[in-house]
């Protein structure tokens, strides 16, 4: 949407002497920002016009993804690695992998994180991302980016692990109470191996 968005901008740009272009270019896009604003959630296809957060639960549950190197060292997983899977995304895949995913399964995905994961940090310790990517919108999710520093200090990724956080807010939900972590799952890649973790 965000490409489309420009694409839009010098079509309507090009054809600017045809007053009628102007018009619906500008009517089309203040509807959609207006109805996005008015019903107040996400919609097709412009998820990422959705100016409101969600209002917090009491309680609230997700699952984290944590890329795991030959020692056996965790870090929380870059979501960059595997775009457009990101936030919430990211969550419902692992949650799935712990409750819904057959071992194949769970194994194929463990070797999509794992592999994505070993290529995004070629390209963070190469430099960066190519010139493309940073023209790519902002992102409104509040996640840090592997940095080269921060990597040189793991060994080769070799296994996920899946946790299942609970965060639980306040009567008035306006701050964090406790924030619990169990971890459920662990695909090591490198041994072909699935252990599931005993819940206490």
């Amino acid at each position: 949407m965000y490409v489309l968005f420009f694409l839009g901008t010098l079509c309507c740009l090009a054809f600017a002497h045809r007053h009628v272009a102007r018009q619906v270019w500008l009517a089309g896009f203040f509807t959609t920002l207006l109805a996005v604003t008015l019903v107040g959630m996400p919609l097709m296809p412009v998820v990422d016009m959705h100016k409101f957060a969600e209002p917090n639960d009491e309680e609230r549950t997700y699952y984290e993804v944590r890329i795991v190197d030959a020692a056996g060292n965790e870090l929380e997983y870059d979501d960059r690695a595997t775009p457009p899977t990101s936030g919430s995304r990211t969550s419902t895949i692992a949650g799935d992998m712990t409750a819904e995913y057959d071992d194949d399964e769970r194994l194929a995905m463990g070797e999509f994180f794992v592999s994505n994961a070993i290529e995004h940090r070629a390209e963070i310790e190469s430099g960066g991302p190519p010139a493309y990517e940073r023209l790519q919108p902002p992102r409104y999710v509040d996640d840090e980016p592997w940095t080269a520093d921060e990597l040189a200090a793991y060994e080769a990724f070799e296994a996920v692990r899946v946790y299942e956080r609970t965060i639980t807010f306040t009567d008035d939900t306006t701050a964090v109470e406790s924030n619990e972590e169990q971890l459920l799952l662990t695909v090591d890649v490198a041994e072909q191996t699935i252990t599931e973790h005993d819940n206490p």
